[in-house]
């Protein structure tokens, strides 16, 4: 059984929007803090697996609209690319990998309908992963 995808439902329910999310919201906090490359690294290898599974999904999509081809072979290219050895540029690929999972997950969430303001909040405010 699927859902408007040409993905089977239970590939869908594999994908914990929740769990990813926070994964995204506590790499893009690193930019106030200072963590450790160990730290850094570890939400890296979290957000690579987060990423290869939903890229697998967007690029499967089909309906209602298939997302952007070149965006998702740009993110893949930097998926294949690994982690530096500096902190600079360790902190900027987390960072980036945080935005590039932020930007598939909308995908998903939108193509689930869960896209879109969390309760009291401001409707123009676009909320990737929850749950209206």
């Amino acid at each position: 059984m699927s859902i408007g995808r040409s993905i089977p439902m239970a590939a869908q329910d594999a994908i914990d929007t929740t769990t990813i999310s926070e994964t995204i919201r506590q790499a893009l906090r690193f930019g106030s803090i200072r963590p450790s490359r160990d730290e850094l690294a570890a939400t890296d290898e979290a957000l690579r697996g987060h990423v290869a599974l939903l890229l697998a999904e967007a690029r499967q999509t089909t309906v209602p609209q298939p997302p952007d081809r070149h965006r998702l072979d740009g993110i893949e290219k930097r998926l294949a690319i690994p982690l530096g050895t500096g902190m600079l540029s360790t902190d900027a690929e987390v960072h980036q990998r945080a935005r590039d999972c932020q930007w598939l997950l909308a995908h998903f969430t939108a193509g689930r309908g869960e896209y879109g303001p969390r309760n009291g909040s401001d409707p123009a405010t676009p909320t990737a992963g929850r749950r209206a």
